[in-house]
């Protein structure tokens, strides 16, 4: 191996005179901020979207409110009007004569309105629809007194009629079905009439 020497020489600057001392100056461009940071950004992104998100509710609220107030109104409206017939009508004082006694008095009593059943028209040269069957099943028991009240539903195909729906009791559900049976072109009525009292 060889050997390693090291020497060292040492040089001391003396200052002879006066050096002179150059000062640069360079623009750094590096340190300079311009413009808006990422957070500065995403800070006003998310207050957009929270002042649009208040408005949006006031916006609402308001339309709400309004719908609550219109709503109360008809409430109050529909109230008003169940209450009107409810209440009796103030009366009035019957008129009360007083006849001298050489005349007699007479008193006009009503008499009960009658209506006259009128029987369905008749075919007599071709056989009946089965639409104009169910309208003369349907007016006979419409204008039958005792019936008139229940929604009964007839049916014709063929010349038979099929009634459906509620009557009271069994009298009438057979009244029904003779009345049926007395049109012109009905051969066979199906009764299928319920007795619900």
């Amino acid at each position: 191996m060889s050997d390693y020497i090291e020497k060292r020489v040492v040089v001391q600057a003396v200052p002879v005179g006066r050096t002179p001392v150059v000062e640069t100056r360079i623009d750094s461009v590096v340190g300079e901020r311009r413009g808006m940071s990422g957070v500065a950004v995403a800070a006003l992104v998310v207050a957009a979207i929270a002042a649009a998100v208040v408005i949006t509710m006031l916006i609402l609220n308001s339309q709400q409110k309004r719908s609550d107030d219109l709503l109360a109104q008809e409430r109050a409206r529909t109230a008003a009007a169940q209450q009107a017939p409810a209440q009796p009508a103030p009366q009035q004082q019957p008129l009360i004569l007083t006849l001298p006694a050489s005349q007699p008095a007479t008193v006009a009593v009503p008499s009960p309105v009658v209506t006259a059943v009128q029987p369905p028209p008749s075919y007599k040269d071709s056989a009946p629809s089965n639409a104009a069957l169910e309208i003369d099943v349907t007016s006979l028991l419409q204008n039958d007194p005792e019936l008139r009240t229940y929604a009964l539903d007839v049916k014709v195909a063929d010349g038979t009629a099929i009634l459906n729906g509620n009557v009271s009791d069994e009298a009438l559900k057979q009244l029904a079905g003779k009345l049926a049976g007395t049109v012109h072109g009905i051969r066979r009525v199906v009764n299928d009439i319920e007795v619900r009292p």
